[in-house]
C-alpha cells in the first residue's frame, strides 16, 4: 500500500501529541462508538427502571461519565449521523440535513482524519444511513470501511495500530417482532406509558418490545467490552454508548420534543472521571472534535461541535450552556413532494424553545387519502402521517382517534402546531404544556428567539437567511423499496 505524505505527517503529529484524555504519547487511545438506532432518554420509572435491565450501560455509567442532557443534532437518522461524523449542525450539510440523502464529499468526517493519522477505522451494520454514497462522489460510507463484525475489523488491523470502530446497531429501530418482549419475560403492566400516548394494552406491549430490543443492544455492547478486556485494551479505549435520535413512537422520533432528540450518553475511557454525572447540555456533534482531540488532532475549522474533554476530565471550562437541534425533511410524506417540516430548537438544562418555520404544514406528514386497516398502518410509514414509524402504537392512534381516551394523544402527535413552543422541562419533562403564548413567559420567549436567530445566522443556516426552501428541493435518495409511493 502506498503511504501518502498526508498520512505520514498526520501520524507523526498524532504520535508526538500527548493525548489530552491521559494516554501516553505513543499509545493513542482506541475509540469505540456504540450507536443505537432510535434510543431515547426517558424520565425513569421507579417501578421498573429500564436501566436495571441494561448492565453494560450501567457499567459505563459507573466507570465513566453520564450525560443527563445529551442530544442528537437532529431527530432523524441521516442528519443525526451526518452531524456525528462531521461535528457540524445538519443545516450546514446541504442535502445531508434530510433523511435518505447524500453527504457531499466536501464535508470532512472524523474517520478519514483518524485514518490519515494512522488509525484503523471502520464500521459494522448501520453506518451513515439511510442514503446513497455514489451521488456524493464518495468511495465508501462516511463511517469508514464496512466489516462483517468487530472480529473481522480487528483481524484487518495492523499490529499496534490504534483503532476507531463504529458499531451501528439496528436496535431498537422498527419493525419489531410483535410480542417478543412479553415472550422474553417483559411485563406490560410494569412499564411507564408517557402521557402523550394512549395507555392501552397495545401500546404497553409495543413499549415492552422496544425495551426488549434495547436489552439486546446492551448484551451486544457487553460482548464488545468483554472482547476488549480479553485483549487487554479496554482501559486504553474511549467507549461511547448512545442513540442516534429518539424512540420510534408518535411524538418521539422526527420531532424536537425531548422524546425525539434527548438521548442516553455514557463515556468511559482513559482520563474520564468514573461515576461522574454531568447536567451540562451536550450534543452528539461534540463527539467528532472529542475523538480528534483524543488522537492529538485539531478539529477542522468548520466544526461547530466542542471537545468534551473539560466535562470528561473535570478540568477546565466547556463554555456552552445549551444545544441546538434541527429538523428538515424526514419521510417524503406530504401532498407536495419534497416538503418537510422545518424546525429548530434551543435547549438549556431547563427550557426547550422550538421554532416551527412552516406551521401551516402537518407536522407528522399529511393524513392518508384513503382509509387504512391495522395491518397497513403497522407495516409501514406511508399509511398517513409518514413521519411516524409504522407500528402498533401508530395504528392505535389512527384507528381509535375519535375515542375520548385516545383523541388527545392523536392531536398531540399529528395536529398542527404554533410557530413557537416553549417548555419548562423541570416542571414538564414530557413537553405537554406550551408556555409560548403565556404573557408571563413573553420575555423568556423573546430571549430564546433572539439567541436562536443569532446562532442560526452566524452558522449560515438557510432557514435564517431567507432561502430555507432549498431543503425541500433536494432530491430523496431512498433505499430501494422505501421511496415515496404514488398515493400518500
Amino acid at each position: 500500500m502506498t503511504i501518502s505524505r498526508r498520512h505520514l505527517l498526520g501520524a507523526a503529529a498524532a504520535t508526538a501529541a500527548v493525548s489530552r484524555l491521559g494516554a501516553a504519547p505513543q499509545r493513542r487511545p482506541n475509540i469505540l462508538l456504540i450507536l443505537a438506532d432510535d434510543w431515547s432518554w426517558q424520565p425513569e420509572d421507579d417501578k421498573d427502571r429500564l436501566i436495571d435491565h441494561l448492565p453494560t450501560f450501567a457499567r459505563l455509567q459507573r466507570e465513566g461519565t453520564t450525560f443527563r442532557n445529551a442530544f442528537s443534532a437532529s431527530p432523524s437518522c441521516t442528519a443525526s449521523r451526518g452531524g456525528i461524523l462531521t461535528g457540524q449542525y445538519p443545516w450546514r450539510l446541504a442535502e445531508g440535513a434530510n433523511l435518505a440523502s447524500i453527504l457531499p464529499r466536501r464535508f470532512k468526517v472524523y474517520p478519514d482524519a483518524l485514518e490519515g493519522a494512522g488509525y484503523h477505522v471502520g464500521y459494522a451494520r448501520k453506518g451513515w444511513a439511510p442514503g446513497q454514497i455514489d451521488p456524493a462522489r464518495r468511495t465508501r460510507n462516511p463511517a469508514g470501511k464496512s466489516y462483517e463484525d468487530f472480529d473481522a475489523f480487528l483481524a484487518a488491523r495492523a499490529k499496534d495500530a490504534p483503532f476507531a470502530f463504529w458499531f451501528g446497531s439496528h436496535d431498537p429501530h422498527r419493525p419489531y417482532v410483535k410480542g417478543a418482549g412479553v415472550a422474553a419475560g417483559g411485563d406490560p403492566k410494569a412499564v411507564t406509558v408517557p402521557p402523550y400516548l394512549p395507555d392501552t394494552p397495545v401500546v404497553r406491549s409495543d413499549i415492552v418490545d422496544y425495551r426488549y430490543e434495547i436489552e439486546r443492544l446492551d448484551r451486544e455492547a457487553g460482548a464488545l467490552l468483554a472482547k476488549l478486556e480479553a485483549m487487554g485494551e479496554l482501559d486504553n479505549t474511549i467507549v461511547v454508548m448512545t442513540g442516534d435520535n429518539g424512540w420510534p413512537f408518535p411524538r418521539g422520533k422526527a420531532t424536537l420534543y425531548d422524546a425525539g432528540w434527548h438521548v442516553p450518553l455514557a463515556i468511559r475511557g482513559p482520563g474520564v472521571r468514573a461515576g461522574a454525572v454531568s447536567e451540562v447540555p451536550v450534543s452528539l456533534i461534540d463527539l467528532a472534535p472529542t475523538f480528534l482531540g483524543a488522537a492529538g488532532l485539531p478539529a477542522p475549522a468548520e466544526t461547530t461541535g466542542r471537545d468534551l474533554l473539560p466535562l470528561l476530565s473535570g478540568r477546565g471550562k466547556f463554555g456552552r450552556d445549551h444545544v441546538l437541534g434541527s429538523m428538515e425533511r424526514h419521510m417524503d410524506g406530504r401532498t407536495h413532494p419534497g416538503e418537510g417540516y422545518p424546525m429548530r430548537a434551543y435547549r438549556t438544562a431547563r427550557h426547550l424553545y422550538i421554532r416551527n418555520f412552516r406551521p401551516d404544514r402537518w407536522p407528522a406528514g399529511d393524513p392518508s387519502g384513503r382509509p387504512r386497516d391495522r395491518a397497513e398502518i403497522e407495516a409501514g410509514s406511508y399509511a398517513g402521517f409518514a413521519d411516524i414509524d409504522g407500528g402498533p402504537t401508530k395504528a392505535e392512534l389512527i384507528l381509535r382517534q375519535d375515542e375520548a381516551a385516545v383523541h388527545p394523544a392523536f392531536e398531540r402527535a399529528t395536529g398542527r402546531r404554533p410557530a413557537e413552543e416553549l417548555f419548562d422541562i423541570v416542571a414538564d419533562p414530557w413537553c405537554l404544556t406550551n408556555l409560548a403564548a403565556d404573557p408571563k413567559h413573553r420575555a423568556l420567549v423573546r430571549s430564546f428567539a433572539a439567541k436562536l436567530d443569532a446562532e442560526l445566522r452566524a452558522s449560515g443556516d438557510p432557514r435564517a437567511l431567507g432561502n430555507g426552501d432549498v431543503f425541500d428541493d433536494y432530491p430523496s435518495y431512498s433505499d430501494p423499496g422505501f421511496g415515496r409511493p404514488k398515493e400518500i
